[in-house]
């Protein structure tokens, strides 16, 4: 694979705000060079047929300061609020795009999950949604029409 892979049972789980090495759309899949939060909205478990090594992959939406969308781009998205980033490990509000084009399927590994380059003493692992969070998760997932968990 040429990926230096976590061992699959560290992987986050579903409803996990975790750092990611986000990569550019112009970039392709290659990590991008910036560090973000991203919301993990599936893991599973695959096996590499050429070593027989178990690895997690994971699927995440993409998180961004709310500061950063127009008031009509917040709807049907998942918005972490002023009064709830803390406890999610953020530093500011923050929109989990739910639209699928802000979504990527990656592997658990070095070069994609990183700590944040400021709190490198934190981990991986920022937080976890609360069951009102996750409510409203669900509700952009809902709206969407998009099925969850993913198919």
């Amino acid at each position: 694979m040429g990926l230096t892979l976590y061992p699959a049972d560290t992987a986050p789980e579903v409803y996990d705000v975790v750092w990611c090495k986000w990569p550019r759309r112009e970039d392709k899949l290659a990590p991008g060079s910036w560090v973000r939060c991203v919301l993990v909205v599936d893991v599973r478990r695959m096996v590499d047929d050429r070593t027989d090594q178990e690895y997690a992959v994971i699927t995440a939406q993409y998180g961004t300061g709310k500061e950063n969308l127009e008031f009509h781009e917040l709807a049907n998205n998942l918005v972490i609020e002023r009064h709830e980033f803390r406890s999610l490990g953020l530093h500011k509000p923050t929109v989990f795009q739910m639209d699928l084009r802000n979504r990527k399927r990656l592997p658990w590994c070095v070069e994609y999950f990183v700590p944040k380059e400021y709190i490198l003493s934190e981990n991986i692992i920022a937080g976890r949604l609360t069951a009102d969070q996750r409510k409203r998760f669900h509700g952009c997932f809902d709206a969407r029409g998009l099925k969850f968990p993913l198919p």
